[in-house]
């Protein structure tokens, strides 16, 4: 950001910014929204934006920053005695389902994490987004089984987890297209997937 609001009126001012570009993003696409757009559909002048973002990039990464850290606080409530207690198949689903849950809620986390083309501005954004979830499966491997080496967790993690994102970016292409119970049916298999995947792997040790 170009500074960080310290009265009410900015810090409100600049959730409308980051709430309306999220939408924008969302319908749209990264690519096509602009920051005039951004500003027309807020309802304030472009100015207010530039007052606190230089460009539509740092728009991009204050959403990043806040989906970052909206996960980090999902998956660290997760982390309970019971969760701990879970078979591992219920663990992976739950895990899982943090994420899809979120995605849900949040399109353009959605667009960004599982439809940015290679080699856009999205890419490296969604690297970031993947790689927290990824520590996360690594981190579950390595409590349950920790029999696996780091190169095999990280191994298993990121064969399973890009298969599941697969599914879910074909999801909400589906749902998109108005093909709604095939997205919902997608969403249910990669988890169906990821599960099974990730129980072979640790039953091979």
């Amino acid at each position: 950001m170009r500074r960080s609001p310290q009265r009410a009126r900015g810090q409100q001012r600049v959730s409308l910014i980051l709430e309306t570009a999220e939408q924008l993003f969302a319908d749209r696409g990264y690519e096509a929204a602009t920051t005039n757009e951004i500003a027309a559909a807020a309802g304030i002048p472009i100015g207010s934006i530039y007052q606190f973002f230089p460009n539509k990039e740092a728009i991009l990464h204050a959403l990043l920053a806040g989906y970052r850290a909206d996960l980090a606080a999902a998956y660290d409530a997760l982390a309970t005695p019971e969760f701990a207690r879970l078979p591992f198949a219920v663990a992976i689903e739950r895990m899982l389902g943090v994420t899809i849950e979120y995605g849900g809620a949040h399109m353009a986390f959605s667009r960004i994490a599982l439809l940015s083309a290679p080699g856009s501005q999205l890419a490296a954004a969604a690297d970031t987004l993947f790689a927290d979830v990824l520590a996360r499966f690594e981190a579950l491997l390595a409590a349950r089984a920790p029999g696996l080496g780091p190169h095999q967790r990280r191994l298993y993690a990121t064969v399973g987890l890009t298969a599941a994102n697969a599914i879910l970016a074909r999801a909400i292409s589906a749902k998109h297209a108005g093909e709604y119970t095939l997205g919902h049916d997608l969403l249910e298999q990669s988890s169906a997937l990821l599960v099974a995947y990730l129980t072979l792997a640790i039953e091979q040790i």
